[in-house]
């Protein structure tokens, strides 16, 4: 059993577009992040060079500062206000002589190639070097000396020359300016680990994705083998004047391992069946199958023989961890008999309106698929005309609450004789809303399954026609 074509081709295409837009998503935040290293981060430290440039050229313009000594002072000045920004500062004429400096670098003056084109377009000159503090990028701007002052005693005399014949060099440690990149750094690596993960989760789905779909298609078929066993309960419609019967049923999982039925075994004659498999689920529901077709194959003459056959079949076929018990009932509405076999089941009430008494049928056997030598035999009573038989599965008496205090038979019993005389489908809800509401919430731990018959032998007595009085009578007697 697989899924479909479709089914596998949808999940596929979801897996694919995902994992494109996962990888999109990881080669665009490396892309941006290799981009931030080459591209941004050298233009800041570009943009940074030529602001302090710009800055010391204003402040030698406003200082005069037209010697070698006082440019230098000036450039100090302006190491000492951004040292976290800065390596070293130097002016140059334009054979690569240094006029003045602040920090000296300790290397030589290295012109880029076509750095006078550079300069004439604006273009930005640098290069990315080597330092003892990490890599730095050295720009150079034209720089203009400051108009010559009047003569003094300094030991160098001044320079009079105005033009582009001096540069200024500037180092700028590409670490100083990569902090302002921090935030977008860890925002692409953020990207890049959610890509990453994406990525493998869709890998990991993508491994898992066959039992996923075979999961599913199993969900499915469970689902409609649920409905499928819900049709083939017995409705509850009038197999005959005899009888009235009203069940309910809830499964503790997709399909369930309780069943019941109802049906004309022969002319006149209608067996009531109740049985409970053990345990739950898909290999239970496999196990009422058997029995119910084995069941319904028999005939109604002496079936506790075809108990002794069926518990045979279950022992040689199954595990002995597989057992079911089940209350099979023939009722002879010519007689007013009803001949059973309970197998380990749980004793149904009889309420004896008539008698205001309650009694149990218990008389049969062991639960059928453990002993292979078991041999069962059948009880009989005698039906009157207001009698009310009620069959459940150990999950109505044992449903519990959340501290495990369980139901109990004394609980269903109260139930039972207080809805004395009403119809069997009221009785059915009745008892099932208080089981539910007196468990704990959730799923079922197992299945529960009730079932109410009136029988209606003689015409004139209608079974729903008890006075309160003999209501009370009876609840009184069986409490």
């Amino acid at each position: 059993m697989k899924p479909s074509l479709y089914s596998r081709f949808k999940v596929g295409l979801a897996l694919g577009s995902g994992a494109l837009l996962a990888l999109i998503l990881c080669v665009q935040c490396i892309q941006n992040y290799l981009y931030t290293d080459a591209v941004l981060v050298p233009q800041l430290a570009q943009h940074e060079a030529e602001r302090q440039a710009f800055a010391v050229n204003g402040a030698a313009r406003s200082a005069g500062a037209n010697h070698a000594r006082t440019l230098s002072t000036v450039m100090e000045h302006t190491l000492e206000s951004a040292s976290d920004r800065l390596l070293w500062m130097r002016v140059l004429d334009e054979d690569g002589h240094v006029f003045a400096q602040a920090v000296s670098p300790g290397t030589a003056v290295k012109f880029p190639a076509h750095w006078r084109e550079q300069l004439e377009k604006h273009l930005p000159v640098g290069s990315l070097v080597n330092t003892s503090e990490g890599k730095a990028l050295v720009s150079m701007f034209p720089f203009r000396m400051p108009r010559a002052a009047r003569p003094s005693d300094t030991d160098q005399p001044p320079i009079n020359r105005r033009g582009p014949g001096y540069l200024i060099e500037v180092a700028v440690p590409i670490k100083g300016v990569t902090g302002a990149f921090d935030g977008l750094r860890e925002h692409l690596i953020v990207g890049m680990t959610a890509s990453i993960t994406l990525l493998i989760a869709l890998a990991v789905i993508g491994l898992r994705a066959p039992q996923y779909l075979r999961g599913k298609h199993l969900e499915g078929e469970l689902l409609l083998a649920r409905l499928v066993q819900r049709d083939l309960q017995p409705k509850p419609r009038s197999l005959s004047a005899d009888l009235a019967f009203a069940a309910s049923a809830v499964a503790a999982d997709h399909v369930g391992g309780d069943f019941y039925d109802i049906f004309e075994a022969s002319p006149g004659k209608t067996a009531i069946v109740l049985g409970d498999v053990s345990g739950k689920g898909v290999s239970a529901a496999l196990l009422v199958s058997v029995l119910q077709g084995a069941i319904r194959s028999s005939t109604s003459a002496r079936h506790e023989s075809a108990c002794d056959q069926i518990n045979r079949m279950l022992c040689e076929l199954t595990a002995h961890a597989r057992f079911a018990t089940l209350f099979w009932g023939i009722y002879d509405s010519e007689s007013g008999i009803l001949r059973y076999v309970n197998a380990g089941h749980a004793a149904p009430m009889l309420i004896r309106h008539g008698k205001n008494r309650l009694e149990r049928l218990d008389h049969g056997g062991p639960v059928l698929g453990l002993l292979p030598s078991a041999r069962y035999s059948a009880g009989s009573v005698r039906i009157e005309g207001r009698d009310t038989l009620v069959v459940y599965s150990d999950g109505v008496s044992e449903a519990a609450k959340d501290d495990e205090e369980e139901f109990g038979e004394n609980r269903l019993r109260d139930l039972i004789s207080l809805g004395a005389g009403v119809p069997p489908a009221e009785l059915c809800k009745r008892i099932m809303s208080e089981v539910n509401s007196f468990a704990s919430k959730g799923p079922a731990p197992d299945d529960r399954t009730l079932m109410v018959v009136d029988f209606q032998r003689f015409p004139n007595a209608s079974p729903w026609d008890s006075s309160q009085s003999e209501r009370n009578a009876f609840a009184k007697a069986v409490a």
